[in-house]
This record gives C-alpha cells, structure tokens and sequence, in this order.
C-alpha cells in the first residue's frame, strides 16, 4: 500500500468503525505487512490509543513508542 493509500484507510476508520471492525478487515483483507503498516499510522493518527496498541500485539506488530526507547543519559 501506498502512503496515500494508508492514510486514506486509516482516516476511513476515524468513527466509521468500532475496533472489533477495524480487526475484521485487518485479518480478512490485508497481509501481514498492511497490517504493519495500518497499525503503526493508525496507533499515531489516533494520539497512541491504547487499543490500536494492544490490536497491533495480536497481530504480532510491535510498535516502537517513548516509554519502549531508554532514557537518555
């Protein structure tokens, strides 16, 4: 997908879908990388929600956020 594409996805589920829709058309309709992919801009696009993060861990997709980084000297 492109760039465009992922947004345009994302902005579709900004409240369209309930999370168990949008886990729906992740496993049913997009491949692991999509998902990935979906669920990184997806997890910003809505201020790290914590749902969107914990729908990433089920799809085995870790994204990186500031309390996972070590704290700088």
């Amino acid at each position: 997908m492109t760039k465009a594409q992922i947004e345009s996805r994302v902005e579709g589920w900004n409240w369209n879908m309930n999370i168990f829709e949008i886990y729906d058309e992740l496993r049913d309709g997009h491949t692991g990388e999509e998902q990935e992919q979906l669920l990184t801009f997806a997890y910003n696009y809505f201020n790290n929600d914590v749902m969107i993060k914990e729908l990433a861990n089920h799809f085995c997709v870790t994204i990186e956020t500031d309390e996972d980084s070590p704290i700088p000297c």
